[in-house]
């Protein structure tokens, strides 16, 4: 589940000792109201030990009473504050590092307009050349996005060989994890031309791979929080897939299928993995809040962030992000150390977190951090980092 720190108690204020001067004043004050009721109402010879202790004793003894029970109630107090900030410290502890919890990325296949080569379009983005382009689409109409090479018909056919194509991609890394891992499987699919896509993708995993996969209820980034948790504790494989071929794009769409193979171990075969940190998601609250979090999972400073890229989020021109990054002193040069790749491969709906992950692993394996903030069309908003592998923070062992 997501990690929410707002919903951590808050800590108890520090419980202050009764004060010396109120207390010594009430003394003073008992002492005189005993002495003058004494000397209004005394019967008796004023003198002696009876009267004294009258006068003065009782008073004394009162006050002693009620200070004892200050003194008692200010330790009880005290132990319990200092009990339940324990206590919270405790739970506070446990959440942040459930929180940089992380996945080991250690293959991505993407399939574009542009080829089944991430590279390319992360060449595209570097260079401003953007893939999008006014072309027309399957219903006959001329809109500026981008689409799938040789989906014309859309026909299954095409849809198992692209999947094919990916699956041969991740298969050398693949044979390097034990037969005998837990495989979960992401299964994001929008293809309403072509409706038996999830049962085609699944079959062909399987075959092709020899593995048995264990579909997630959940999709998106909600389905990796949810593996980051429930399969910490044992060795795990996660194997993302997602397509989005449209029927009728709208300006600024695009097209693509992904597939995304993780660990939650380091895998000492494989040098290159990159480190996808818990996503963070948007709440009522502010973008800036959420990309503060975002860092403590990643345990990124502000100055180790080397890029940023967005893709689907409904801001006015980016604004809001830039000022998120501006609050958390993120140093980046946001003209050339930021990119929108919706501007350069159109937004890919059920596939754009992918193909941010996928984007933003390349640049991470050359050491630069980067952020990833991502808009789906559920009008949720996830943001992640993603880092060079190595072995600081939370440690998770190795296969």
């Amino acid at each position: 589940m997501p990690v929410f720190l707002d919903e951590v108690p808050a800590a108890i204020p520090k419980v202050h000792r009764p004060d010396t001067r109120k207390w010594s004043g009430l003394l003073i004050f008992l002492l005189i109201v005993g002495c003058v009721l004494s000397f209004l109402f005394w019967t008796g010879a004023k003198e002696g030990l009876v009267f004294w202790f009258t006068a003065l004793g009782l008073p004394l003894c009162l006050w002693g009473m009620f200070f004892g029970l200050r003194r008692i109630a200010y330790k009880t107090d005290q132990v319990w504050a200092e009990s339940w900030n324990a206590n919270r410290k405790v739970l506070w502890n446990e959440e942040i590092l459930r929180g940089q919890r992380f996945a080991w990325l250690i293959a991505s296949g993407v399939t574009t307009q542009s080829g089944s080569r991430t590279d390319k379009i992360l060449s595209a983005i570097q260079s401003s050349y953007p893939i999008i382009q006014v072309q027309k689409t399957r219903g006959g109409n001329y809109v500026r996005h981008s689409k799938l090479p040789g989906f014309e018909e859309c026909q299954s056919a095409e849809f198992c060989e692209a999947i094919k194509t990916l699956i041969m991609q991740i298969k050398p890394v693949l044979a390097k994890i034990p037969s005998d891992i837990t495989c979960w499987l992401i299964a994001d699919f929008d293809t309403p031309e072509l409706p038996d896509a999830l049962p085609i993708a699944l079959e062909l995993i399987s075959s092709e791979t020899g593995r048995s996969f264990i579909l997630l209820k959940n999709n998106g980034f909600e389905a990796l929080d949810s593996w980051l948790d429930n399969t910490w504790r044992k060795p795990s494989l996660l194997l993302s897939i997602s397509a989005e071929i449209r029927q009728a794009p709208r300006e600024g769409e695009g097209e693509a299928i992904t597939l995304i193979l993780m660990l939650n171990r380091k895998h000492s075969d494989i040098p290159d993995a990159v480190q996808l940190h818990r996503p963070e998601r948007y709440k009522n609250d502010s973008l800036t809040k959420t990309l503060s979090r975002a860092l403590i999972w990643s345990q990124l400073l502000p100055e180790e962030v080397k890029g940023s890229c967005i893709t689907g989020l409904n801001f006015s021109q980016d604004v809001e992000w830039y000022s998120a990054c501006a609050e958390n002193n993120l140093s980046l040069d946001m003209t050339e150390d930021h990119k929108n790749i919706d501007d350069f491969i159109g937004y890919g709906g059920v596939s754009a977190p992918w193909l941010a992950v996928a984007i933003s692993s390349l640049v991470a394996r050359s050491g630069a951090a980067q952020v990833i903030a991502v808009g789906t069309d559920t009008n949720d908003i996830w943001i992640a980092g993603v880092t060079p592998g190595d072995d600081t923070g939370t440690r998770q062992g190795t296969l």
